[in-house]
C-alpha cells in the first residue's frame, strides 16, 4: 500500500479520536442534531415504528443513516451524492447526465441490493439484475436514508447479500407545510421542486413534483454534442387514523424520464424514454397495549422503457413486480423480542425488440416466489442484545431455499463502545431478463448463495458529540451471475451474455466518524477498504475499487449563513469491456444565506479544481459546474 493511501485514513482518525487526557469540550448549540453514523444508526424506536426487526437485531448491524437536515445541508440534488459518502457503499460509473447509475454494497453487486421506499420494493425487472437505478429523486421530500450492510435476510428478503437501503419521506406535522425551490446553472441546468404537507384530525396527506431540464455534457468522453436529460415526477400519500390502533396509508409515485446517451467508442444520438409507476397501499396496527405492531401492504411497480439508436426502432422493455406483506413485532418484556413475517410477489417481463433482435419475437415472462421469516431478540444482561434470524423462501422455478442470521453486540457504557458481530447467508435466483433475454439471456443460469460475516467497533465520541465506527467483513457468494462480453453466447448478437461464475470473494474494511468539532464546524470522513475477486482464477471484479475515500467540513459562520466542502476519492477500477479507469479526487463548495426565515438562497460548485477524471474509460464526465438556487418555504 502506497503513502498515498495510508495518509486520509490515518491524519482523518488522528483528527477525530480524543486523547485520553482530554477535557471535552462543551456540547454544540448552533448546528442541527448530528445524522449519527454507524452500526447502532438504526435505533430501538426506528425499528418499533418499521416493524418486523427486532430492536437487538438493529443493534447488531452495521449501517449508516443519513437525515433530512444532511441532506439540506449538502445541498444534495441526487441520491448517489448522499450514497458515496457512506463507507461500503461502490457505486457503478458515472457517465452522461441523467444516466442511471447501479449501487453495490461491500462488494456485491446490484442483484444483492433491494431499496424500499415506503415500504415499497423498489426495482425494475426488466433490467438485467432488477434494482431500482438512482436516479433524479425528490430529496427535499425524504426524511431519511439508512443503509443497513451485510446479509439481511429476514423482513427484506433472502436475496440481500450485500445489504439494504431503506428510504422514507418526510412525514406531515402540522395543518399546512410546504417548500418550493428552483435551481440553475452549468450545462444548462434547470431544477425545481414544490412540495406541500398537512394533518387535519385523523387525515395526513402530502404532495410533491420535481422536474429536471438538463443540457447536459457529451456522454462519448470527448465529443462534441451534449447529450441532455429531461425528467419529471409526481409524488402523493394519504393517510388516515382509522381506529386508535389502526392507521391506513396510500403511496403513489409517478416519474418520466427522457434520457440521451453515446457508445464508448463515437458520438451517437441514443435516447430512451422512460416511466416508473409505483402505488402502495397499507397500513400499521397495533395490539396488546402496544406489544404487538402489525404492517401490511400490497404494492405494484411499473417501469416501461423505449429505446432508439443502436440498431432499436422503437423497441421497449417493460418490467412489473406485484408484492403483498406483512411484518410484526411482538415485545414479550423488555429482554425479549419476537419479529416474523412473510411476503409473495409475482415479477413480470414484456420484450418488444422489432429493431435489436427482429427475429426473436415478443417476450412475455413471468415467475412468482414468496417467502416468510421469524427474528428472535434477547438481552439476557444488561447492555448484551443477541438476534437469529431464519427465512424460508420457494420460488415458482428455482424451488425452496432457507437462509438465516445471527448477531450479537455489546456495550461498554462506561466508555460509550459498542463490540458487534454477525454471521448470515443470502439466495438470489436469476432475473427474468438474464433468462430470457433473446441475445443475452441464458436459461441454464443458477441461482447465486453468498455467505458473508462482520466484526466491529463504535465508539462514541464526547458523549453524544459524534461518533467513529470500523467494521471487518468478508463475504464469499457462488455462482455469483456476471456479464461475459465474449463470446457471443447467441448467434447473431453482439457479443456477451449471463453466465455463472464459480465463486467470488470479498473482504475489506470499513470506517467513518461523524464529530462536531466545535459549536459551529462539524466534519464527517469515511474510507473503504475492499479486496473482491474471482476466487478461481484470481482476478480482479470489475468496477471495483481497491479503496474508497470522503470526507466533510461544514461551518455554521452565523446564525443565517453557512459554507462546507467535501473531499472524494476513489481508486482505480477495470472494466473487461471498456478497459481501466485511474484514480481521481474531486472537490465540492458550497454556501447558503438564510435572507429571512422562509428565503434560502444557495450557491454550489461541483469538481471546484476541474479533475479530468474518467469513471467508465470512453465515457465522458463533468468538469467543474456551478449552480446557483433559491428555497421558500411556509
Amino acid at each position: 500500500m502506497t503513502l498515498r493511501f495510508i495518509l486520509p485514513p490515518v491524519l482523518l482518525a488522528a483528527l477525530f479520536t480524543p486523547a485520553q487526557a482530554q477535557t471535552p469540550p462543551p456540547l454544540p448549540q448552533a448546528l442541527p442534531a448530528l445524522a449519527v453514523t454507524g452500526s447502532t444508526a438504526v435505533t430501538a424506536a426506528d425499528v418499533q415504528a418499521q416493524a418486523g426487526s427486532v430492536p437487538q437485531q438493529a443493534r447488531t448491524t452495521a449501517g449508516s443513516t443519513v437525515n433530512a437536515a444532511t441532506l439540506d445541508r449538502r445541498q444534495a440534488q441526487r441520491l448517489e451524492d448522499v450514497l458515496r459518502e457512506i463507507p461500503g457503499v461502490t457505486l457503478g460509473p458515472q457517465r452522461g447526465a441523467g444516466l442511471e447509475r447501479s449501487v453495490s454494497l461491500r462488494g456485491i453487486g446490484a442483484r444483492g441490493v433491494r431499496v424500499f421506499l415506503d415500504g415499497m420494493e423498489m426495482s425494475d425487472t426488466s433490467q438485467a439484475q432488477s434494482q431500482y437505478k438512482l436516479t433524479e429523486l425528490n430529496l427535499r421530500d425524504i426524511e431519511s436514508i439508512e443503509v443497513l450492510r451485510g446479509p439481511q435476510t429476514g423482513r427484506y428478503g433472502a436475496d440481500t447479500g450485500g445489504g439494504v437501503i431503506v428510504i422514507t419521506t418526510r412525514r406531515p406535522t402540522t395543518a399546512l407545510s410546504g417548500q418550493a425551490g428552483i435551481e440553475g446553472g452549468s450545462h444548462k441546468t434547470r431544477r425545481g421542486f414544490a412540495n406541500a404537507a398537512g394533518v387535519q384530525g385523523p387525515v395526513d396527506w402530502r404532495l410533491s413534483a420535481s422536474g429536471a431540464d438538463i443540457g447536459g455534457y457529451s456522454d462519448f468522453k470527448g465529443g462534441e454534442k451534449d447529450d441532455p436529460f429531461r425528467q419529471w415526477g409526481l409524488n402523493a400519500s394519504l393517510g388516515v387514523q382509522a381506529s386508535e390502533t389502526l392507521h391506513l396509508q396510500a403511496t403513489a409515485r409517478y416519474q418520466r424520464k427522457d434520457v440521451f446517451y453515446d457508445a464508448s467508442s463515437a458520438d451517437r444520438d441514443w435516447n430512451r424514454d422512460e416511466t416508473e409507476q409505483a402505488v402502495r397501499l397499507g397500513g400499521t396496527h397495533t395490539a396488546l397495549s402496544g406489544a404487538l405492531i402489525s404492517q401490511f401492504g400490497l404494492a405494484d411497480t411499473l417501469t416501461t422503457r423505449q429505446y432508439w439508436g443502436f440498431g432499436t426502432k422503437g423497441d421497449t422493455y417493460d418490467g412489473g413486480k406485484t408484492r403483498l406483506d406483512y411484518t410484526g413485532t411482538y415485545t414479550l418484556s423488555d429482554q425479549v423480542s419476537l419479529g416474523f413475517g412473510a411476503d409473495a410477489s409475482r415479477e413480470r417481463i414484456e420484450q418488444r425488440t422489432p429493431g435489436f433482435a427482429p427475429t426473436a419475437g415478443p417476450l412475455d415472462a413471468h415467475f412468482w416466489k414468496g417467502g416468510a421469516f421469524t427474528t428472535l431478540g434477547v438481552t439476557p444482561v444488561e447492555n448484551l442484545n443477541l438476534s437469529a434470524t431464519l427465512r424460508g423462501d420457494r420460488h415458482e422455478d428455482f424451488g425452496s431455499e432457507g437462509t438465516w442470521r445471527l448477531g450479537g453486540a455489546y456495550t461498554v457504557a462506561a466508555t460509550g463502545t459498542t463490540l458487534r458481530g454477525s454471521y448470515g447467508t443470502s439466495w438470489q435466483t436469476p432475473s427474468l431478463y438474464e433468462r430470457f433475454d433473446p441475445c443475452y439471456g441464458r436459461g441454464s443460469l443458477r441461482p447465486e448463495s453468498a455467505k458473508g460475516w462482520d466484526v466491529g467497533l463504535d465508539q462514541a465520541l464526547f458523549g453524544d458529540r459524534g461518533k467513529s465506527s470500523v467494521s471487518l467483513f468478508r463475504t464469499s457468494t457462488e455462482d455469483e451471475i456476471a456479464f461475459q462480453y465474449s463470446p457471443a453466447l447467441t448467434p447473431g448478437c453482439n457479443g456477451g451474455g449471463y453466465v455463472n461464475l464459480n465463486r467470488t470473494t470479498v473482504k475489506g474494511v470499513e470506517w467513518e466518524t461523524t464529530l462536531s468539532l466545535t459549536d459551529s464546524l462539524r466534519a464527517t470522513a469515511s474510507y473503504t477498504w475492499m479486496q473482491a475477486d474471482n476466487a478461481i482464477t484470481g482476478d480482479r471484479l470489475r468496477d471495483r475499487p481497491l479503496h474508497q475515500a470522503g470526507g466533510s467540513l461544514d461551518w455554521q459562520v452565523r446564525k443565517d449563513l453557512s459554507v462546507g466542502t467535501s473531499l472524494r476519492y476513489r481508486d482505480n477500477t477495470t472494466n473487461s469491456y471498456t478497459g481501466r479507469a485511474d484514480e481521481f479526487w474531486t472537490a465540492d463548495l458550497r454556501a447558503a444565506w438564510d435572507v429571512t426565515e422562509a428565503v434560502n438562497l444557495h450557491v454550489r460548485i461541483e469538481n471546484l479544481f476541474d479533475a479530468q477524471y474518467v469513471e467508465d474509460p470512453g465515457f465522458g464526465t463533468p468538469g467543474r459546474s456551478g449552480f446557483l438556487g433559491a428555497t421558500v418555504s411556509f
